[in-house]
């Protein structure tokens, strides 16, 4: 599934989060939580730890500014829905989307979140092959990291 337009305004945007809302039979609200603006802007975390450095980021999209000026061992990297860049829906893939995020952060390691069925009759599984494709494409080498359900994994492997 695939929300948001090019080329509208943050009413125009707003409007039509409402009415996906209205369209919800579970009564959850799109832009609850989200930045004050209610368009959705993604947070992302970097942690320094005695091992690496972590990022995290807890939606799929980034302000290309910040991004291109971080660098992280292992990104965890948010991969659902239809990513956004400086404000604006992708006009792509999520592969494309992701592996774009992996070539400006050069992690060592990727893990993906909420790439899974979170929410069954509204949600549905990422296909990994793309991205996995993608990654590899543009940052040989890297590895992607899949993790199961409620795993125990050493995600910066004591370095």
């Amino acid at each position: 599934m695939c929300l948001g337009d090019l080329g509208v305004t943050w009413q125009e945007q707003q409007e039509r989060m409402r009415d996906l809302g209205r369209d919800l039979a579970t009564g959850l609200e799109p832009a609850a939580g989200h930045s004050i603006r209610g368009d959705g802007g993604a947070l992302v975390f970097v942690f320094q730890t005695p091992d690496g450095r972590v990022l995290f980021q807890d939606t799929s999209g980034h302000w290309s500014g910040v991004l291109a000026g971080l660098r992280a061992d292992v990104a965890i990297l948010a991969a659902a829905g239809r990513g956004n860049v400086d404000g604006e829906p992708v006009q792509g893939s999520l592969a494309g989307f992701v592996a774009r995020q992996v070539e400006l952060l050069r992690p060592a390691t990727v893990v993906l979140s909420h790439h899974d069925n979170w929410l069954p009759g509204f949600s549905i599984d990422t296909d990994l092959a793309p991205i996995r494709a993608e990654i590899e494409r543009v940052a040989p080498g890297t590895r992607l990291l899949e993790l199961g359900y409620l795993d125990g994994t050493a995600i910066l492997d004591g370095r």
